[in-house]
């Protein structure tokens, strides 16, 4: 059977809901369109950061992005997520290098696990995935991710010290790991679950 690719943003999702809402919720996903780059809510801004960060810009550039933007949606959205980002990046002097990247199999069901930010500052080395939507996350799901995140992406990097994190952009507010050894049995029987929804609906 052909392998059925999902992100981690769906993935944390369906582990947050309960009864009938899981196979809803599987059902959306399993009718949703193929992706679309225009359809990408978030597309143009968390490339444009990992670009600033690549080519070594400052913090003003940030402003800049602004500038690429029509849509009136990104426009009344994307200023907080401006000022949450520069809050976090405050008086830091950040390096960039490549984050590492993994997808996860079980069953017939591929998550993907990508965090968009590989940072070196305060003589510390950061891999960050991005959270952009205007909802509270909470810290159940903080710790699903970066739980997937330790498991799965440990075993790419060189160096041991690298720090796996969250940010929440829109408040400029990181959590950093701190793994909870009883996430790694609950995300491997939810993807199981999500495996059997799938093949069943």
């Amino acid at each position: 059977m052909e392998k059925t690719e999902i992100s981690l943003t769906d993935f944390i999702n369906f582990v947050n809901k309960s009864g009938t809402q899981k196979l809803n919720q599987v059902r959306q996903i399993k009718n949703r369109t193929e992706y679309e780059p225009w359809g990408d809510f978030y597309k143009p801004i968390r490339e444009g950061i990992q670009q600033i960060h690549k080519t070594g810009k400052s913090k003003e550039a940030l402003g800049d992005l602004l500038k690429q933007v029509t849509d009136s949606k990104k426009l009344s959205n994307y200023p907080e997520l401006i000022s949450g980002y520069k809050k976090f990046w405050g008086r830091k002097q950040m390096n960039w290098f490549v984050p590492p990247h993994r997808k996860w199999s079980v069953g017939d069901i591929v998550i993907r696990i990508n965090p968009e930010l590989g940072l070196e500052y305060g003589s510390k080395l950061y891999v960050i995935k991005l959270f952009f939507k205007d909802e509270k996350i909470s810290k159940y799901q903080v710790d699903q991710i970066l739980a997937l995140m330790e498991y799965q992406l440990r075993s790419r990097v060189n160096e041991p010290e690298i720090k796996f994190a969250l940010l929440d952009v829109r408040k400029g507010k990181l959590y950093e790991n701190k793994v909870n050894s009883d996430m790694l049995p609950l995300l491997l029987g939810e993807a199981h679950a999500f495996d059997t929804m799938w093949k069943n609906i």
